[in-house]
């Protein structure tokens, strides 16, 4: 490495003090350890361990001071030639590193040795896993039998549709809960739904078509007397047969 450049480390520290910047903040704003700094501005720039660390270190900390970090490096070129053969990039030598790992020539060439030799054996290591496993037999796929769907239960209801064929008074209890009482007016359509039983009470029977569970029943009963029927909902989801029940009282 060649001696002493006059001009350059004195140029460097000026214009850090200038900046009112102490060593330590320079190298914490820069990430380059104190110690090169320092190296630089005393132009010891052996004891930054190659030619492209100094060019690396001198273009960021020109730039850092606000000099122009091409005529420092111009400067420093025509005093020592040109580069040597490339090295690691000056970053591995920031101020991130440990201060007991400084890397030297010789072993930081070896570390790179060892490193790819270590790669090497890894990447055989896995195609041989590789080989091995493909050689085995693959087993059989196994199907499994799937489930068979689950088919939801049937709630028993009765639903009844009246439709009125003439004027008639009319009375529906769904579960014991009347729901209806009002005249249908020939013409007039109704429903109901009952989850166990439907009792239908008419003014008088023959004049309203009775529809149970989607079974027509016609116009049940007689015109000269009232109508009372009670409708069930058959346990096995069937349709419903009526049951008798005691005539109810009619509006």
């Amino acid at each position: 490495m060649p001696g002493p450049i006059i001009g350059i480390g004195p140029a460097l520290k000026k214009a850090r003090v200038h900046r009112g910047k102490s060593v330590e903040e320079a190298a914490r704003d820069t990430k380059i350890r104190a110690e090169y700094l320092t190296a630089l501005e005393r132009e010891s720039f052996e004891a930054l361990l190659g030619d492209v660390y100094v060019r690396g270190f001198l273009r960021s900390y020109s730039q850092y001071l606000g000099l122009d970090a091409d005529k420092v490096v111009t400067a420093y070129t025509k005093s020592v030639g040109e580069p040597e053969p490339s090295l690691p990039p000056p970053e591995a030598m920031r101020s991130e590193q440990p201060s007991h790992a400084r890397p030297l020539q010789g072993t930081h060439r070896s570390s790179w040795i060892l490193a790819g030799a270590v790669a090497a054996t890894l990447l055989i290591l896995a195609g041989a896993a590789g080989l091995l496993s493909r050689r085995e037999s693959t087993p059989a796929p196994v199907n499994l039998p799937e489930p068979a769907p689950s088919a939801a239960p049937l709630t028993p209801k009765v639903t009844i549709a009246l439709l009125a064929q003439r004027e008639v008074s009319a009375t529906v209890v769904t579960d014991g809960v009347e729901e209806y009482r009002d005249v249908l007016v020939p013409g007039e359509a109704r429903s109901f739904t009952a989850n166990e039983e439907l009792s239908v009470v008419l003014g008088r029977g023959g004049v309203v078509d009775i529809t149970v569970n989607g079974k027509d029943l016609g116009t049940p009963g007689n015109q000269d007397e009232p109508y009372t029927r009670t409708f069930t909902a058959p346990s096995d989801a069937q349709s419903p047969s009526p049951a008798p029940s005691p005539t109810a009282p009619v509006a």
